[in-house]
């Protein structure tokens, strides 16, 4: 059987939970039955190493995400696909499946496969135009049920996120000092100032730590709220890294004060590290998460919750170890490349 080419296309590969997807998708998706792709659209490159040290072959065009260029990526992606011989094109969020339901039209016998990764696209006008190009995908791939929105396909397809599950069950001692991290871009949605509010709340009365992962615009308002509240000796910023499972293991709990979300792949990697969570009930979460296994909290209990993980650690773990089961069944990323590779060869 001749092996099926596949291109990946992705808006960039920043550090977000869509690019580890991708990322996984490419690196363990057969090699024996298919050739595989990756095309990033904009200069965003943060993970482009952990792309090629894996032996993907990967192209990022660094373009800006503006209508004035699609022409020009659809002429360089146009030649690739000839060049290649691309039989699929699966498309991560909302500017890729622009560019591949326009070359869709121009090579008509492609198939393109759709996974917006998110639980909200964008605003109203991206709705419709992703609804108003569906005709040209052959299947879209949701990660829950309850995201399902009328821009969908109705041959759609659920399959979770998953995760390489051994790769975060490391026999790691704890931070001495109680560890709570929250891992995200820092942007109004992630909620990070909420945090910074709590912190302050929780400082006289607790010794912990608050450590934020990832990088972003509200870096420079974070750091004054810090040094306005005092808290240099319970927040810290510890930028983009590479070593996440590292800092789950040595963390004792996982904050997601999220406003929305999809369905996270840190949730996954927390729970694969045995680590208990305290999340906002947004977006996909409630498909994964509940108060048997996690802490599914809203705003206003949050703190409580925090404070409920310092001062009975042993219940948090049950629930942490209840959680670890769930996802070890359903969300390992074996499982998962197996449910794509099935949608794949099905297509041709």
């Amino acid at each position: 059987m001749k092996k099926i080419n596949i291109m990946h296309l992705i808006t960039g590969l920043g550090m977000g939970g869509a690019e580890k997807v991708v990322l996984d998708l490419a690196k363990y998706t057969s090699k024996k039955d298919f050739n595989t792709y990756v095309v990033s659209l904009s200069k965003k490159d943060e993970l482009l190493s952990e792309f090629t040290s894996n032996g993907i072959n990967t192209t990022i065009l660094g373009k800006s995400n503006s209508l004035f260029n699609i022409f020009s990526i659809v002429n360089i992606i146009n030649k690739f696909i000839k060049e290649k011989n691309i039989q699929i094109i699966h498309a991560h969020m909302t500017h890729s499946v622009i560019v591949s339901s326009i070359l869709k039209i121009l090579n008509p016998s492609l198939k393109i496969v759709f996974t917006s990764h998110s639980f909200n696209i964008g605003s109203k006008i991206r709705e419709f135009i992703v609804w108003s190009i569906k005709f040209t995908r052959d299947i879209d791939i949701v990660f829950s049920k309850n995201i399902l929105k009328f821009f969908y396909k109705k041959n759609y397809k659920i399959i979770p996120n998953g995760i390489k599950i051994n790769k975060y069950v490391l026999a790691l001692e704890k931070n001495k000092k109680f560890t709570f991290i929250a891992i995200g871009r820092l942007e109004p949605v992630k909620n990070h100032k909420f945090l910074l509010e709590l912190a302050n709340d929780l400082k006289d009365k607790f010794d912990f730590e608050i450590q934020i992962v990832g990088h972003g615009y509200l870096k420079e308002e974070l750091e004054k709220l810090i040094e306005k509240y005092k808290l240099e000796n319970y927040i810290k910023l510890l930028g983009l890294r590479n070593d996440i499972p590292n800092l789950l293991n040595k963390s004792h709990c996982l904050l997601m004060p999220s406003i929305w979300e999809g369905l996270p792949i840190v949730i996954l990697e927390a729970g694969a590290s045995n680590l208990p969570i305290i999340s906002t009930p947004v977006g996909s979460i409630p498909s994964l998460l509940d108060n048997e296994n996690a802490y599914l909290s809203n705003l206003e209990q949050f703190q409580q919750n925090m404070i409920e993980v310092i001062t009975n650690y042993d219940r948090a773990k049950e629930k942490s170890q209840s959680l670890f089961n769930v996802i070890s069944k359903t969300y390992s990323i074996d499982k998962i490349v197996n449910d794509h590779e099935k949608i794949y060869r099905e297509l041709i």
